[in-house]
């Protein structure tokens, strides 16, 4: 829209139309030098300290989060610590630790376990395996096996030995050795022992070496109807 210059006044009396007419004036000189401002924004806002309708609808859809400079610079800061922290002392996502970093499994506490196949052992800090597990239900149906095939059980004798002597005599209670049978569980330094009834009133337990190697045995006389 073009500015229009105002009609002056005219009278007889020039001393009122002057009056009238500098007022007038003026606001005439200032609708110019306004027309003229917006002219120039129009062509160079940036110039001008203005934003243009496309900068603001940029802007007003930009995501980015606008702080100031000294946040920015405590960000970058704090971006880069982290990064420094993470090279330096974080692991990496694929890696492994020695055994011995490890702790190892107790009664009170989790960690790792070791592997027993002893079906006799009294650690309380290893776990039995699956052969060992198998290896005791094998000997219990063995057993149940031979109490069905025997008869009722009569009586059962219950006895532990410990001894670094080659050949032992535990002493028991008077049975029909022809209706008796041993369980035997042994465990130690040596595995080549052996155990039997040698008379109604005693079992003779034999093992290969003496000395510092020591057979610990618990053991049943079960007898039978």
């Amino acid at each position: 829209m073009s500015i229009q210059q105002p009609r002056r006044f005219v009278t007889t009396d020039q001393g009122h139309a002057d009056v009238l007419n500098g007022p007038i004036d003026t606001l005439y000189a200032n609708d110019l030098e306004l027309a003229a401002q917006v002219e120039n924004i129009k062509k160079d806002p940036a110039g001008n300290g203005v934003a243009s309708k496309e900068a603001l609808d940029n802007h007003a859809s930009n995501t980015e989060i606008h702080v100031t400079a000294a946040k920015q610079a405590v960000w970058s800061a704090t971006e880069g610590n982290a990064k420094k922290y993470t090279d330096q002392y974080a692991a990496p996502k694929q890696h492994s630790h020695p055994a011995s970093d490890l702790p190892s499994a107790s009664t009170q506490a989790r960690g790792i376990v070791q592997l027993n196949t002893s079906t006799g052992s009294t650690a309380t800090d290893q776990a039995a395996t699956p052969s060992a597990v198998k290896a005791i239900g094998d000997e219990l149906r063995q057993l149940i096996n031979s109490v069905k095939e025997t008869g009722s059980v009569k009586s059962i004798q219950r006895f532990s030995i410990s001894s670094n002597v080659p050949d032992g005599i535990v002493n028991i209670a008077p049975v029909n050795v022809g209706k008796a049978m041993l369980n035997l569980i042994t465990y130690g330094d040596d595995d080549s022992h052996m155990a039997s009834i040698i008379s109604p009133t005693q079992v003779k337990f034999t093992h290969a070496r003496g000395g510092d190697y020591y057979i610990f045995a618990s053991f049943e006389v079960i007898e039978f109807n």
